[in-house]
């Protein structure tokens, strides 16, 4: 019965910060200031819910501690998310998916340049907390870390139907980037790389797309198709090769010890 009990509060607690990250969005159009007082709630809110129902330490047990190193995975997750994303664009940009005819004014880039940098980094680790940090815990405090990859890939495409709605490729596209951005957390103990993956692949997306369709690029021209579909599947599924052998000489279901002492400098 205890055991069931346990299950009931981690499932509530998860449809808890799902529903706030995804719903409340959905039924209040929030602008920049009030969007980050949302984004900021989604944090205390996980706090409080960690700490005094699931009997956590805070942020830092759903895999925000700040270990030696985790400015370092960060910055390495920026890197590669913003690389395969750019690759993807590139790739489009040459199958003629569209076409450049020039830039943006710098009026109109540096301030929606900083407004994607601060926006996506919260987005990202909201994503990142609410489904890879939360069910980290969960299979670490259960003992069952043997299913981690299978669960947060699950939750991860599921969650992504918020936004794309039931849809195969976008199901399959989902768990193909969900297993990479697990197998981080999993090999890595925390989720900071994977916010920087998330993060960095974000920004990329902005520019190309801004927040209204415009990017820093003018882009015309636009062909859809679903070869386009499969390559942005190809490309994707290159990141986890990638992640292989940047982590493999680490240690499987290696985690930082909540007691270690937090880093002094962001990059340490």
């Amino acid at each position: 019965m205890k055991n069931k009990i346990v299950l009931i509060f981690w499932i509530s607690g998860f449809i808890l910060l799902n529903l706030y990250a995804n719903l409340v969005p959905k039924l209040f159009q929030l602008s920049p200031l009030p969007w980050l007082g949302w984004a900021v709630g989604f944090f205390v809110v996980a706090f409080l819910l960690g700490r005094y129902v699931l009997r956590l330490k805070g942020l830092q047990s759903l895999g925000m501690q700040l270990h030696q190193g985790w400015g370092r995975n960060l910055l390495i997750g920026f890197i590669l998310g913003f690389g395969i994303w750019s690759l993807k664009n590139l790739v489009f940009y040459s199958m003629g998916k569209f076409e450049v005819t020039g830039m943006m004014k710098a009026s109109y880039i540096y301030p929606m340049l900083a407004q994607a940098l601060l926006g996506m980094f919260f987005a990202s680790a909201i994503n990142d907390l609410m489904i890879r940090g939360y069910s980290f815990a969960f299979c670490k405090k259960e003992n069952l870390l043997r299913w981690y990859l299978l669960l947060a890939t699950v939750l991860y495409a599921l969650d992504d139907s918020w936004n794309e709605g039931i849809d195969v490729m976008n199901l399959v596209f989902s768990a193909v980037l969900g297993i990479s951005l697990a197998y981080t957390v999993l090999k890595t103990g925390s989720i900071w790389m994977t916010i920087g993956i998330h993060w960095g692949s974000n920004v990329m997306y902005r520019m190309m797309s801004g927040f209204d369709g415009q990017g820093i690029w003018k882009v015309e021209n636009v062909t859809e198709g679903v070869q386009y579909e499969y390559i942005s599947l190809l490309v994707t599924a290159h990141l986890f090769p990638v992640l292989y052998l940047l982590l493999r000489n680490r240690k499987t279901n290696a985690t930082i010890p909540e007691n270690q002492p937090i880093a002094t400098s962001q990059f340490a």
